[in-house]
């Protein structure tokens, strides 16, 4: 693994600011406090919807093959 971007391939320094692009938007998504309102409000509905099936491990990995 590169220490310092200039031991990254061309390839990997592509990868690298595409990542920091959407670790900026990110940052500046949260920033925002009614975005940030939402996501904490869309996290509580996921966290108390019934209807969500439990599966096991197994279950989950069958069902994502």
């Amino acid at each position: 693994m590169a220490l310092r971007r200039e031991d990254l391939s061309a390839e990997q320094l592509k990868r690298q600011q595409a990542l920091d692009r959407s670790w900026h938007e990110a940052e500046q998504g949260l920033a925002d406090p009614g975005l940030r309102a939402y996501l904490a409000a869309s996290l509580r509905r996921l966290d108390e919807d019934p209807s969500a099936p439990l599966l096991t491990r197994e279950q989950f990995l069958i069902q994502t093959k």
